[in-house]
Formats: C-alpha cells, sequence, structure tokens
C-alpha cells in the first residue's frame, strides 16, 4: 500500500519554504515552487472604493512581501510573505470611483460624491449598480471613460508594479480584471502581462465577449505584448463559461478552441467566492466535492446553473468537443488566488482579514449570516487561495512562462507544495530516489503537459508528492482525479493513491477510512498529531484503457482545521455561524496531464 514516504530532505525543505520558495532546490532540481496571489483588488475598483477599501497597490505590494499593513484599525501581516503577486483592479471605470468621492477634487458636493462619502454602504452600493450593471456610466463620452482618465488611472497600476519587482526575490505583474457579466451571469476574465503593457487595458465597456478579448490578446502578441487570461468563478457562471457553445449560440468550432486555449491556458480554481473544482450533484461519489460550494450568481439572491460552471466537467466535455473537433477548449491548468476587495492576500485561515471592505468591520454582522450588499452573509465566503508555480527563478519571464505551459498548481490559501508527473516508463520506486523529479522531467512530462501516445500496450505511471506547509496542518492524503472520454461517452473516477498513517482502503465501499479530526471549535485550535509532514508515491492507473481520452490531475487534503469564520468567533467571543461548517479540509490541486487518445 503506497502511503508515507520519509524523504530525509522532506521536513528540512517545507522549512526552508517558511521563508521564501527560493531555499527549496535540494528538493526540485531544475525547478523552484513560488507562491502568490494573481488576482486582488484594490480602491481603484470601483466595488472595492463603495466597499470603503482604501488601499492602493503599493499597500498591496507590502503586505505581499511580509510587511505589516492596516486595515479598518487593525493590523495584518503574513506568517510567510508571497513570492509573487498581481493587483487586477477592474478595467471598468478604473479608479473612478476614488476620483468622484475626492474631497479636494471637481466633483465636491455632487450625487456621487454624496453617496461615495457616506458612512453607510447601500447608497454607494446603488451608485455602483447605476454604473455598472445599469449602464449609465458606460456612455462612450463619458469622462469617465475618457482616454485620459483611463490612462492616467492605468499608469498608477503600472507604476506600483514596476516599483515593486525585485528579479529574484519578489515578482510583480502588470495586471487588471476584465469584468464581462451579463445579466450577473460572470464571465470575468484576469489578463496578466509578462512584462511590457500597453497603453490602456481592454475591458468589457469595449466588448463583453470572450472571443474579442482573445482577439485583442492575439492582436498584442504579435505588436510584442504577450500576455494572458484566467477566467474565475465559473461556479457563477450559470453554465456559461464552459458552455458546449460561443457567444453566439453556435456550437464551439476548432477556431473558437484554438484560440481559447491560445490565450486562456488557465481557470482558477478556488477562490473567496467558493471553488469551481466540481460539485456534489455532477460528482455524487466524490465524498469532497462539497468543499466551499457558492451558487448564487454575482451579487444577487439567483441560483446559478450547475452545468457547465465547474472545472472537472469542463475537463470532460473538452475532450468530448475534440473529439468533434479536433480541438480542445477546456485544456486548461489550475490555478487559485484570493479575489479579496481588501488590497491585501490574507489567505492564513487564522490571520483572515475580510474580503468586503466596511462590512469586514462589523463581525457581529458577519458571523450572524445577515445578507448584505453582495447579496449573501460574508460568512459563506472563504479565506482562499493561492497560485503555486514551478518555475527555474522568481521573475516575471519566469514565473509567466510556468503559467503559459501550465506547470502550475492551486491551493486553498495555505503552501503545500505538490507535483506532479506523467509517464510510460517511470521506475515504480521514483519517488524514493534522491534526484527523483530530475529523472520524473528526463523519463516523463510535468503537470499541464501531454502525456505522448502509448507505445507497446504499455500503462501509464503518475510521480506525485505533496509537503506540508510548515505553518500549517498536516496532510491526510493524495488523490489523483481522472476523467475520460471514449466513443461519446464520458466519466470520472477519484483514487486514494497516497495516505497518511495504518489506514486502509474498504474493499466494500472503496473508500479511505478518515484522517480523524483533532480541532478544538470552542478554543479555535487543532493538533499535528495525525497525519503527514510528505506524502509520495509512484501510481498506476489500474482501469487505463489506450482507446480513451483522459485528464488526470491530483487533489492533496490536509487534515481537518478552524475555518476562518470559527477563528473570528472565538476572537470576538460570539456564537459560531450556523451557516458554514465550523471545520474545513484545505487543499490542493494540480494541473492535470493530458492524454490524446490514438
Amino acid at each position: 500500500m503506497p502511503h508515507l514516504r520519509a524523504h530525509p530532505l522532506a521536513f528540512a525543505v517545507a522549512l526552508a519554504l517558511a521563508g521564501g520558495a527560493t531555499a527549496a532546490t535540494a528538493a526540485a532540481p531544475d525547478r523552484n515552487a513560488y507562491f502568490g496571489d494573481l488576482h486582488l483588488h484594490t480602491s481603484l475598483s470601483f466595488d472595492a472604493f463603495t466597499m470603503k477599501t482604501r488601499t492602493l497597490p503599493d499597500d498591496s505590494y507590502r503586505y505581499a512581501k511580509g510587511e505589516e499593513i492596516e486595515y479598518f484599525g487593525q493590523k495584518f501581516k503574513r506568517k510567510a510573505p508571497l513570492d509573487f503577486l498581481a493587483v487586477t483592479d477592474h478595467s471598468e471605470f478604473l479608479g473612478v470611483f476614488r476620483k468622484l468621492a475626492d474631497p479636494k477634487g471637481t466633483h465636491v458636493g455632487s450625487d456621487a460624491f454624496k453617496a461615495l462619502n457616506d458612512p453607510s454602504l447601500e447608497p454607494g452600493w446603488k451608485l455602483l449598480h447605476e454604473f455598472f450593471i445599469e449602464g449609465k456610466g458606460k456612455k462612450k463620452d463619458s469622462e469617465h471613460l475618457s482616454d485620459s482618465t483611463i490612462r492616467s488611472n492605468w499608469q498608477v497600476v503600472v507604476d506600483a508594479a514596476e516599483k515593486h519587482n525585485q528579479p529574484g526575490k519578489f515578482t510583480t505583474f502588470v495586471a487588471y480584471e476584465w469584468t464581462s457579466m451579463p445579466d450577473s451571469q460572470n464571465l470575468h476574465r484576469n489578463i496578466i502581462f509578462r512584462g511590457k503593457p500597453p497603453q490602456r487595458p481592454f475591458s468589457s465597456v469595449d466588448s463583453e465577449r470572450p472571443e474579442d478579448l482573445w482577439a485583442y490578446l492575439d492582436k498584442n502578441r504579435k505588436e510584442g505584448i504577450d500576455a494572458l487570461a484566467i477566467n474565475h468563478n465559473a461556479n457563477v457562471s450559470n453554465g456559461l463559461m464552459f458552455d458546449y457553445k460561443d457567444s453566439d449560440g453556435k456550437p464551439i468550432s476548432r477556431e473558437y478552441a484554438e484560440s481559447r486555449v491560445r490565450n486562456e491556458p488557465l481557470t482558477e480554481v478556488t477562490q473567496h467566492k467558493g471553488t469551481s473544482e466540481t460539485h456534489p450533484s455532477l460528482s455524487p461519489n466524490d465524498e469532497f466535492a462539497g468543499y466551499e460550494n457558492y451558487e448564487k450568481l454575482l451579487a444577487t439572491t439567483r441560483q446559478g446553473k450547475i452545468d457547465g460552471s465547474y472545472a472537472r466537467q469542463a475537463y470532460a466535455r473538452g475532450l468530448e468537443i475534440a473529439a468533434k473537433t479536433g480541438a480542445n477548449p477546456y485544456k486548461f491548468g489550475l490555478v487559485g488566488a484570493t479575489d479579496f476587495h481588501s488590497g491585501i492576500s490574507s489567505t492564513e485561515e487564522d490571520r483572515f482579514a475580510g474580503a468586503f471592505g466596511g462590512a469586514d468591520n462589523n463581525p457581529k454582522q458577519v458571523l450572524g449570516g445577515t445578507e448584505s450588499f453582495v447579496g449573501d452573509s460574508p460568512v459563506v465566503f472563504s479565506a482562499a487561495g493561492l497560485t503555486g508555480v514551478w518555475a527555474e527563478k522568481n521573475t516575471r519571464e519566469a514565473i509567466f512562462d510556468a503559467l503559459k505551459r501550465k506547470e502550475v498548481f492551486a491551493t486553498s490559501g495555505n503552501r503545500t507544495r505538490v507535483r506532479l508527473f506523467a509517464g510510460w516508463d517511470l521506475p515504480k520506486d521514483l519517488t524514493k530516489q534522491k534526484d527523483w523529479a530530475r529523472v520524473a522531467y528526463d523519463k516523463g512530462v510535468p503537470m499541464g503537459a501531454d502525456l505522448p501516445e502509448s507505445t507497446a500496450g504499455k500503462t501509464p505511471r503518475f510521480a506525485v508528492q505533496a509537503i506540508k506547509d510548515p505553518n500549517a496542518a498536516n496532510l491526510d492524503r493524495i488523490q489523483i482525479v481522472k476523467v475520460w472520454h471514449k466513443d461519446g461517452k464520458s466519466g470520472e473516477k477519484v483514487f486514494d493513491v497516497a495516505w497518511s498513517g495504518k489506514r486502509s482502503i474498504d474493499a466494500g465501499t472503496g473508500k479511505l477510512k478518515e484522517v480523524g479530526n483533532t480541532v478544538d471549535v470552542k478554543t479555535a485550535t487543532y493538533r499535528n498529531s495525525i497525519g503527514a509532514t510528505e506524502l509520495a508515491t509512484v501510481w498506476e492507473d489500474p482501469e487505463f484503457d489506450a482507446k480513451a481520452s483522459a485528464t488526470y490531475y491530483a487533489r492533496v487534503l490536509e487534515i481537518p482545521t478552524p475555518r476562518w469564520s470559527t477563528y473570528w468567533a472565538v476572537k470576538n467571543k460570539l456564537p459560531l455561524s450556523t451557516k458554514v461548517p465550523a471545520t474545513i479540509q484545505e487543499r490542493a490541486w494540480t494541473s492535470p496531464v493530458f492524454y490524446k487518445a490514438g
């Protein structure tokens, strides 16, 4: 039974990671693990400003680098700094609400000025709705959309990123969010630039169609401006994010598929507005499918459509579409991010600062489950997540290239380090070898890559390793999730491949026994007396069919720990929320390895 392997370097490497991923070279030959956030909003975003957030990109970068930042009268600091950060303020009305509320500006005394400076949140939220949802501020001749306004505020974003970029130590990306939201259906994308940015961003005011965004990225690339798009919150897209149809309602074509995968190689699988891996109704045999699900459409009480809104189902749909058109539009890697509207990436559950500006200043209201201006109680939202990349060094170019080749993984907020390789000739004892990752690169392919066509009737092997975040909980298990398609039919299965302790898989149910639970919810504490510091194994697919195209990714679970809402309740001497679980199992997801049947 493959389970815990006590690598002599494992925990030493994990401890080194606490001070920065650059120390991890011993267990990561050729490439190192770096952690960061690719989705964060400051007061330059109209919605964040409406929520009374006043942080700027400069604050965001300082916090990510490990500095202490004040947020609504409290001071916050990460246990471990991040390695990279992209501030992604909305390109729509970028910086405009700050200008409208400026007491020294030209709008003093206006209705907008009064609404945004009102001590309560509702007037500003109404203004936001009028500006963005109803479109009253989207007139082409509006001063708020003038070229000079957009360019000047965009320069604030660019300047902050350039100021804090420190090649080899801390990486920043010039970035923004394209916020297409027809009828509250989320089609948002974050745009990450490799280096030189354009003079102004392309926003949903220019077009709400993803196809037009991709055409814009293609045009920029020909002019030497490289970038990629990352879609997010598929879970609240009402089934549009991973549809069978394009924006015109036509079946997805080969051209559409190739354009999408060329420009949009990644999906944000987890963040504070929910996890988009899968849903219990789509994966009824997956006992961990119900993690931090959120289903309401943005800023509404409307339930979103489940079908077409989750990544695992999209992997199956992509294989189906590829079988018909020859191209897979949903051949994406997985990343995590925060999407916090606080300006600070506080993903550690016990140091979570909140994500909704002024709403975070009232723990009693937050934990009490009162519906707010965001369409739901803030307590149901998550303290997630982060992106991990495997790159040669901590620079824009190296990290961007890792994102583009999909050698990346997502976590729900901790710095769990995970690797996945696949190959036809990987040694069965590979992960026991000292330089196993180097061998894996030589004999196989890493996450995000294509598995070459099978030869001589071989079965693929998968080498996987996970090392715990030294500041977080021990590990419960590693699973391999397989999605396949053959003869017009698709399927999925979750395999437990490595786990802690002396547990075994029940022959009757096929399930692994639970790891246990050491959480004391009364004190919001837990003990690392169960679980493992590292898990690693080589797994061979026992149900491999060379004639069935398949997508494989790894999922790592930690032992149970208190949810952020439990930490808040104990800290503020308030009752536990009845709307959310008191504990969670933090996790990580690798990008897949893709197999195409010959």
